[in-house]
């Protein structure tokens, strides 16, 4: 039984550790590789078993078992090592809590072997339920939102881990029939109430992280509005001028006919036409606010000789209120056009906008040229310029918002940024 107590402990682990580490082996290639890598790692720790015996292959456990994996969720895992070296050792401490849970139950019943198999089979299942439905979302948040820290948070689960270690040796025997169950226990309670406050850190620190980005995205909100009011305030005053200009227009316009000059009475009518048109609000879709912020990236894009190219299909009424989807385009077009900006060649200067309903979902994708590099940190453009790279932050807090999904990806000098609402 302590065969499968074993295998059984291992297969809870793994399985943990890829929910909360949020893996996803998506390429043909990474899983033959994982595939080999696993397939060579179990003919060597079946070659230590065969050989040198339980006891033996218990005591080189953490070499055997512990490194393959960490190596391995290492290489499939989006997260720092120092982040998943936490997430190991603790559900290395979980695995051993549940031999100490049932080393208290047995040694009521007379320190049974058997009775410590069982306990840890019964609870396998819960604590995984317990652990998706409770800890994996404050874990998660923390992983992607904070980089500081992890360090200190893996001494805790290391500490006790040693310490287990150096106590029992990773066999039941030394713990059954040793005066030490009481040292274990102590340091399990001890552990568990670090974990406690690990984890209300965790939720402090997501109520903090949630109201800044709630803060900053009103600021992006309030940001979105000035632009909106500015180009509506630019329109009213070029319609306000062209009306006022009217009648001067008007009067040279009778004075070309009154001379019989039609051709010079239809061109200046032509350049009237033009500049009227160059005043007014560019329809792209059905939502106004959207329009103008619409007409005021893409004049500045075009100025700065970007072609701009859209296929916007937005209907009137939908779930995404329009102080959002102009915090979104307004973010997401102002970051493309300064990219465009450093190229040097005006025909590589592309900026593509595509917005349409699909499965009741709002999809917006904004494509941009760029040339350089992009650097990613947990999936997110950062920019080492100071107060740049919120606007993509400003454009996941909308996602988060109603929760939906988002993405920003680089591929043969093309950023792409997917919102899905």
């Amino acid at each position: 039984m302590d065969y499968i107590r074993s295998v059984l402990s291992l297969i809870f682990a793994i399985s943990v550790m890829y929910i909360l580490l949020d893996c996803e082996i998506k390429h043909k290639k990474d899983r033959f590789l994982l595939g080999l890598y696993a397939a060579v790692v179990l003919i060597c720790d079946g070659f230590v078993l065969l050989n040198f015996g339980y006891a033996t292959f218990m005591k080189l456990y953490p070499l055997l078992v512990h490194l393959p994996v960490f190596l391995a969720f290492v290489f499939i895992s989006k997260f720092k090592p120092i982040k998943v070296f936490f997430i190991l050792l603790t559900l290395i401490a979980i695995s051993t809590s549940f031999s100490l849970v049932g080393l208290i139950i047995s040694s009521i019943f007379g320190s049974s072997r058997e009775i410590v198999n069982i306990v840890c089979y019964i609870l396998y299942i819960p604590t995984g339920f317990i652990i998706y439905q409770y800890i994996r979302p404050p874990f998660l948040y923390m992983m992607h939102n904070t980089d500081k820290g992890w360090l200190g948070f893996c001494i805790i689960p290391l500490s006790y881990s040693v310490l287990i270690y150096s106590i029992a040796k990773y066999d039941l025997d030394n713990v059954i029939f040793g005066p030490i169950v009481k040292d274990a226990v102590l340091l399990f309670i001890m552990t568990l109430s670090a974990y406690i406050l690990i984890l209300r850190f965790f939720k402090q620190t997501r109520e903090h992280l949630t109201l800044q980005n709630e803060q900053n995205l009103l600021m992006t909100q309030v940001a979105a509005a000035q632009i909106h009011f500015e180009a509506l305030e630019e329109s009213q005053e070029k319609t306000m001028l062209y009306r006022h200009d009217m009648r001067h227009h008007l009067n040279l316009i009778n004075s070309y006919f009154a001379d019989n000059n039609k051709e010079a009475a239809q061109n200046y009518i032509t350049e009237v036409e033009k500049t009227i048109e160059g005043a007014a609000v560019e329809k792209y879709c059905s939502k106004y606010t959207v329009n103008l912020i619409l007409s005021s990236y893409i004049a500045k894009a075009k100025n700065e000789q970007i072609t701009v190219e859209t296929q916007i299909d937005l209907p009137e009424k939908n779930a995404v209120s329009d102080m959002d989807l102009c915090v979104i385009f307004a973010n997401a077009l102002e970051n493309a056009i300064n990219a465009c900006k450093t190229i040097n060649s005006a025909n590589d200067r592309i900026i593509k906008i595509v917005s349409k309903i699909n499965h009741n979902k709002l999809y917006l994708q904004i494509t941009n040229s760029f040339d350089g590099t992009i650097m990613f940190v947990d999936d997110m453009p950062i920019s080492t310029d100071e107060n740049h790279g919120l606007g993509t932050k400003s454009i996941a807090a909308v996602a988060q918002k109603y929760g939906g999904m988002y993405s920003f990806t680089v591929e043969d000098r093309v950023f792409k940024a997917i919102i899905i609402l």
